[in-house]
């Protein structure tokens, strides 16, 4: 699929790519994107965006904002 979707974060702008269409149930969404030249699967369950595969290297807030501009694009808020 490689969507192409950007947005500006604390005064910087990211680029990442959607690679798997979001998959959507009642209370989980998960969507692997491209980030930073590596594939990492977000996932949201009820109100939060996080890795799935959680290793701490990425700001919460950089994570959420990516799942916000996921949820803008496909509508899925």
């Amino acid at each position: 699929m490689r969507q192409a979707l950007n947005f500006m974060f604390k005064d910087l702008e990211y680029d990442f790519q959607v690679i798997k269409f979001p998959t959507v149930s009642p209370s989980y969404i998960e969507v692997q994107v491209l980030l930073n030249h590596v594939t990492r699967t977000l996932v949201k369950n009820t109100t939060k965006w996080q890795l799935k595969e959680n290793n701490g290297i990425h700001d919460e807030d950089l994570i959420e904002a990516i799942g916000q501009a996921i949820d803008e694009r496909y509508r899925l808020i």
